[in-house]
């Protein structure tokens, strides 16, 4: 059955899904409120109820777990002091607010929704184990802004036509000139990616500071060679990025386009 979303139009249209739901993840969402007594907030509903939910959050990512909708709200395992014979369970939900539904491949980070009671709440991350003494900050102001995000980046870091360009300093003042000419995105609420677009988002700059130092990384990507052109042109008269470009995914985008800009 197709529904008309409310908080995740942009995002099943960036990623080319429909918004088709699934009677096993409506299933498994009411369950999760008869159990826990409270519904899961809207955002997350609607998207934990579409057929392509879990698929296309994983999809557009670098092959994290992600949660189904019948694991939401589970239990969840920990080892203390790394122990294999002393596994506990904490149910985060009741004790912290807090329901986890995503975790980075390796196991580096874990991403959870804060229950404020409000229909689209933050998302927190942890770069700890997932244990009742993790520490929690804001990542996304909104589930909504969260999962719009993840298809952005990764469709901007591993497109066709990706480049790169050092930052050399990661200070918002080095591209404030980007908002002048592209209209901002929305920001991690951690201050570790900026993003920028054109109006129907066929031109990107994402800015990502580095894990270490005040450095980090500006990724440019435009639908075709000629927006890619335009944008680099935009880039380096509005700000000090993108002065030493390369390749993210291979050096015949970066002939490409060198050619097209020397011309």
């Amino acid at each position: 059955m197709l529904t008309q979303p409310q908080y995740h139009a942009r995002s099943l249209a960036l990623a080319g899904r429909t918004a088709e739901t699934s009677p096993d993840a409506v299933a498994a969402v009411d369950r999760f409120a008869a159990v826990r007594g409270l519904p899961l907030p809207a955002s997350v509903r609607e998207w934990y109820s579409l057929a392509a939910g879990q698929e296309t959050l994983r999809a557009f990512s670098n092959e994290d777990r992600v949660y189904a909708a019948h694991e939401l709200g589970r239990p969840e395992r920990y080892w203390p002091g790394g122990e294999p014979d002393e596994e506990r369970e904490w149910d985060p939900v009741a004790e912290r607010q807090l329901l986890p539904f995503m975790i980075e491949n390796q196991g580096v980070c874990y991403w959870a929704v804060m229950l404020d009671g409000s229909d689209d709440p933050p998302v927190m991350i942890s770069f700890d184990d997932l244990e009742p003494t993790d520490e929690w900050t804001m990542l996304s102001a909104s589930f909504s802004d969260l999962v719009y995000a993840r298809i952005w980046d990764h469709q901007a870091m591993c497109g066709e036509r990706t480049l790169r360009a050092p930052v050399a300093s990661f200070d918002p003042a080095t591209w404030a000139g980007l908002g002048t000419q592209l209209e901002e995105r929305p920001a991690d609420s951690n201050s570790q990616r900026y993003r920028f677009a054109g109006s129907a988002d066929d031109q990107r700059v994402l800015l990502e500071k580095d894990a270490w130092g005040p450095t980090g990384q500006c990724y440019l990507w435009a639908a075709s060679d000629d927006l890619l052109v335009d944008l680099v042109t935009t880039v380096r008269a509005s700000s000090g990025l993108a002065t030493q470009l390369s390749t993210y995914w291979g050096k015949e985008t970066l002939d490409r386009i060198g050619h097209r800009l020397e011309a």
